[in-house]
């Protein structure tokens, strides 16, 4: 469900998943990884998209469920951490294009790239705790973007935010209109490619180094297996599958 072109200095990395709006499986988060270390070997500068009319809906939740007992939590959270912490972790600058929804796990993607353009349709959302989980990536990094109220309304509630409110709340760098993403994007991923790859990769450690606790990919498994079998979070991930089928 990824797609990966290299053209020149630029990797584009496109969650390829249109039927279920890029939805990420379980392999899928995999896949997403190991584009980024391979971006980040072959490319200056990397370029995540979305197929068709979402950027990313998150987890692909009926897909995960289907695995049963098949998968345990810690599993889930491993693949969870090595992705959404992902675009963070490579040496080279990150760029989302965002173009309809970026919900959940893209979200928390954006949230995660170094650089973010949207669409002015764009619309963003972490309706994780609704149904009966929670966003790591926003829990341990998005407060210090848009503020602990804003970071909590959004945790909490669910509730999508346009373009125009994320960029407000130190979200995205840039809101364009539609035919405008690609200028606006090259913009940003030409100026980035021009910086000496050295210094580059220099900034992002330590940008990355200010924030990063050494405890939070054990935090992140605890807090899903916290979540995995108690009787609430279970009954609200059925009653939202029953209600998208």
């Amino acid at each position: 469900m990824i797609r990966y072109d290299l053209a020149g200095e630029v990797a584009t990395v496109t969650f390829d998943r249109p039927e279920k709006r890029n939805a990420l499986t379980l392999e899928g988060l995999a896949e997403f990884r190991d584009a980024l270390d391979r971006g980040a070997e072959e490319a200056r500068a990397v370029v995540l998209r979305g197929a068709g009319d979402a950027f990313c809906a998150g987890d692909d939740i009926a897909s995960v469920a289907g695995l049963g007992d098949e998968v345990a939590p810690a599993t889930l959270a491993t693949r969870l951490y090595d992705a959404l912490f992902g675009p963070e972790r490579v040496e080279v600058p990150v760029i989302a294009a965002v173009d309809g929804p970026a919900y959940g796990g893209g979200f928390e993607v954006v949230a995660a790239a170094d650089l973010a353009v949207a669409t002015a349709d764009a619309t963003f959302a972490l309706p994780e705790a609704t149904i009966g989980a929670y966003p790591p990536y926003a829990v341990a990094r998005v407060g210090e973007a848009c503020g602990r109220k804003r970071l909590l309304e959004l945790a909490l509630t669910g509730d999508p935010v346009d373009a125009g409110t994320a960029e407000e709340w130190g979200l995205l760098n840039r809101v364009v209109a539609g035919g405008d993403l690609d200028d606006a994007v090259s913009d940003l991923t030409e100026a980035a490619c021009a910086a000496p790859a050295p210094a580059v990769a220099l900034v992002k450690r330590y940008v990355r180094a200010a924030s990063a606790d050494p405890d939070e990919r054990a935090r992140l498994v605890e807090g899903f297996s916290a979540v995995a079998d108690e009787p609430e979070c279970l009954a609200a991930a059925e009653r939202f599958l029953s209600e998208s089928t």
